[in-house]
């Protein structure tokens, strides 16, 4: 009997601008291509790399990101083109 249901390795993958702060994610995938893409490599985003989201502005404000040493804002809209896999989500205390 095989127990490899496809249920059982598939991972949420979702555009970073969906994820909430707190959370532990893998980048999967920068779509889009051009200018969006060359800049978000220079900030060290790329495919098989781990960052949290740290923090997210109010009224669709920025995304601040930490990976590393290493902390960076990144627009919302840059967000979108980004897919990630969730790794885990920090509960945060009141």
């Amino acid at each position: 009997m095989n127990n490899d249901s496809p249920s059982s390795h598939q991972t949420l993958t979702t555009s970073l601008e969906q994820v909430p702060a707190g959370t532990m994610v893998r980048i999967v995938e920068i779509r889009g291509g051009g200018a969006t893409e060359r800049r978000l490599r220079e900030l060290g985003l790329a495919e098989g790399a781990e960052c949290r989201v740290v923090r997210r502005a109010p009224f669709g404000g920025p995304l601040e990101l930490s990976f590393g040493s290493t902390r960076i804002g990144l627009r919302l809209a840059d967000g979108l083109v980004v897919m990630v896999e969730v790794l885990s989500s920090a509960t945060i205390a009141a």
